[in-house]
């Protein structure tokens, strides 16, 4: 793969490996909240130097040859750590050499990445050449997406990574899950378990090295396939059972909102559309905003630019929420369209749910047209809270007993919302 190709290892991560490398980039952005931060052009944490807290580093060469009593979160241009770190090492950086050792787990993101030491927990890997060196040792698995991968040394774990040409050279206790264009598995390579590989090619394994499992290939998936699963019935009951959970739950702690909500989308479906678009544009350019502020003052004072960085994790772990959420007033909004009267809202909920599932995985089959309804729900589902949140600073909500069933009671009419 030249330079000029794009990576195809995104596309290759294995779903194990995907969700490592997905907990892991939660890890690293954990709210930062109290340590040891450093800001400089060159920071360097001597020999005879120990942190007792978490550190954090932001600086153009950091080298840390001293002793870290916990996690260490490093963004730098080369990154050299000789030392020890107690907890575990999270780096983004061009050029990481991990050559100590670390307690805990390793995480890294460079163009260029070593581990010679030992780590005693998982390593993920995100870079375009990482080298695990002879006589390094990880305690767990080994994941993420490369441009290229040698491991030469001894994985007690599995190995699970997607990657352009992988060299496998020492021992991994495990097994073997790669998505990879080119794989060697060289004479005294030891694998304890199965070596499954997705590739167009085969894979060259030289005599003397040894497989305690099978091997096997799998070619790769065609692209451009739908955005649902392969079994449409399976989509739907999922994605139906999960909106029966988020809606059914918000039902049974805030009535209100979920009544509220839609009756304001059923009312004003246009102004509901343009705040929601409005408040998505809102939320990127805020945590942006937070993210660019948090950066500047961590250069000045650290300590106030982790808590801007930790503002803006919060509110995208709020834009999260409401990502689940948002559906939850349209499934009403629709149910209440086709159940209108005096109906539990229970039953209007459960068959708005079913109908707004139904819809959306119909969407799925369509490439593209899937991403688009989920998109337009979740604008719609935002804008319903924001005009509920406002129209309830002015006007409180104030339930109506329903009217009683009977062949001479009239229609009941829908509650009045704040």
């Amino acid at each position: 793969m030249t330079a000029e190709e794009p990576s195809p290892v995104l596309s290759r991560l294995s779903p194990r490996s995907a969700l490592l490398a997905v907990l892991a980039t939660f890890v690293l952005a954990s709210p930062v909240a109290a340590g040891d931060f450093r800001s400089d052009t060159t920071v360097t944490v001597g020999p005879d130097e120990t942190v007792d807290d978490d550190l954090y580093i932001g600086a153009g060469t950091v080298s840390i040859a001293g002793t870290v009593n916990g996690d260490a979160t490093i963004g730098g241009g080369t990154v050299t750590m000789t030392g020890t770190i107690e907890g575990s090492l999270n780096v983004g950086g061009g050029t990481v050499d991990v050559l100590g050792d670390v307690t805990g787990a390793v995480r890294v993101s460079g163009g260029t990445v070593r581990v010679v030491g030992s780590v005693g927990r998982d390593v993920v890997l995100f870079g375009g050449t990482a080298t695990i060196e002879p006589g390094a040792e990880i305690g767990g698995d080994v994941a993420g997406a490369t441009g290229s991968l040698t491991v030469a040394g001894t994985v007690h774990g599995d190995l699970l990574v997607g990657t352009g040409s992988m060299i496998l050279a020492g021992t991994v206790d495990g097994a073997v899950d790669a998505a990879v264009g080119d794989l060697v598995v060289e004479s005294g390579a030891v694998v304890g378990g199965d070596v499954t590989y997705t590739s167009e090619n085969e894979a060259r394994i030289e005599p003397g090295a040894e497989i305690g499992g099978s091997v096997e290939r799998r070619a790769p998936a065609e692209e451009g396939g739908s955005v649902v699963a392969e079994n449409p019935i399976v989509s739907y009951l999922g994605l139906l059972l999960g909106m029966l959970l988020l809606g059914f739950g918000l039902l049974a702690v805030r009535p209100r909102v979920v009544v509220g909500s839609a009756e304001m989308l059923r009312t004003g479906p246009l102004p509901t559309l343009g705040l929601g678009a409005a408040g998505c544009l809102g939320q990127f350019v805020l945590v942006v905003a937070l993210v660019a502020v948090g950066a500047l003052l961590g250069a000045l004072v650290g300590s106030l630019g982790g808590a801007f960085v930790g503002a803006a994790l919060v509110v995208v772990l709020l834009i999260v929420l409401l990502l689940l959420l948002a559906a939850v007033p349209v499934a009403m909004t629709i149910g209440r369209l086709v159940l209108p009267g005096d109906r539990s809202v229970w039953l209007v909920y459960l068959a708005g749910a079913a109908i707004l599932a139904l819809v959306l995985v119909l969407a799925g089959l369509v490439p593209a047209l899937g991403g688009i309804a989920f998109l337009v729900v979740y604008v719609l589902g935002l804008g319903a809270f924001i005009r509920y949140a406002w129209r309830t600073r002015h006007e409180p909500y104030t339930p109506v007993a329903p009217v009683p069933p009977g062949p001479s009671a009239p229609e009941a009419a829908t509650p009045p919302v704040a």
